[in-house]
């Protein structure tokens, strides 16, 4: 990282932690920049836990249109846009506006995504604006948090956990309850399930390069969940499947889009992943290229 844009990216994070934490801040002993960065994250999650429960949203799925008003978002908009979703500084507040041509659960992660937005305007300006200039590194910065919080929006904590904490191995019929329940892409819970490690899994999402299930099948997306795997090491993205036993699993996944597969102790290898599963499970994703998601009990 360069000088100045690790300025940049310091700047940034003080600001956030002088907005989220005021005079406590500066009592805060910070060891270092990643501890820095730990202490407002910490800060941001926070305060988007309290805002779901200033809407009183107790059971999912949770409606971000209403956490939303809570950060200032006085209208939401429905219309044609070339991207996903805008939030546009006004007199009170923002104005949202999100792709009205998107699936019922793009829109609402694009809303959660606006609203983590939020937090880099300076709110007590009307209309809030951010109180530094745009740069390549502070957008970054801005974008992973955003993507951060917006999960923590659609899944908060708690409900989550009540779901996960009642889960079996291997969790694939849980894991498409959960999607249902929250309404929630299977990727971005995934995700979720990561930030929170309650399940010692792999989770690999793997693509079909033909729609209609002819196409050969390559990883797409590793995710881990949990402390007992930090030595596994899985191949990067764009392997192809090759193991005979792991084609078969995934290919019924593929084909079979309302079932779930499930089996145990099996011994399959996928990329330096090699050696027994206690237990495994695969579900169809959709999305395109379609998708399926194995998630692995070592």
């Amino acid at each position: 990282m360069t000088n100045q844009r690790f300025e940049e990216e310091l700047k940034l994070w003080k600001w956030l932690g002088d907005k989220l934490l005021g005079k406590a801040f500066n009592a805060i002993r910070i060891a270092d920049f990643e501890d820095l960065k730990k202490v407002v994250k910490n800060a941001l999650f926070d305060d988007v836990e309290h805002l779901l429960d200033k809407t009183g949203q107790k059971t999912p799925p949770v409606n971000p249109e209403i956490v939303a008003k809570e950060r200032k978002v006085i209208e939401i908009e429905k219309a044609a846009l070339d991207t996903d979703a805008l939030i546009v500084p006004c007199r009170g507040g923002f104005l949202m506006k999100i792709n009205e041509k998107l699936p019922v659960v793009r829109q609402r992660f694009a809303c959660a995504h606006e609203i983590a937005h939020t937090y880099f305007f300076d709110l007590e300006k009307d209309p809030p604006c951010k109180p530094y200039r745009r740069s390549a590194s502070r957008y970054w910065v801005e974008e992973g948090l955003c993507y951060e919080l917006a999960r923590r929006i659609l899944m908060p904590t708690g409900m989550i956990k009540t779901w996960m904490d009642n889960a079996t191995p291997p969790y694939i019929k849980d894991f498409r309850a959960m999607m249902r329940s929250f309404l929630v892409s299977g990727e971005l819970l995934s995700y979720r399930i990561h930030d929170l490690a309650k399940w010692n899994v792999l989770m690999l999402i793997f693509e079909l390069s033909d729609s209609n299930g002819n196409g050969s099948i390559s990883l797409y997306k590793v995710l881990k969940s949990g402390n007992k795997l930090n030595n596994i090491h899985v191949a990067r993205k764009g392997l192809k499947v090759k193991d005979p036993v792991l084609q078969e699993l995934l290919s019924r996944a593929f084909k079979d889009k309302g079932e779930v597969v499930e089996e145990k102790r099996l011994n399959i290898s996928v990329g330096n992943l090699k050696g027994e599963i206690a237990s495994f499970g695969a579900s169809y994703m959709g999305s395109y290229p379609p998708k399926v998601i194995a998630i692995l009990c070592l």
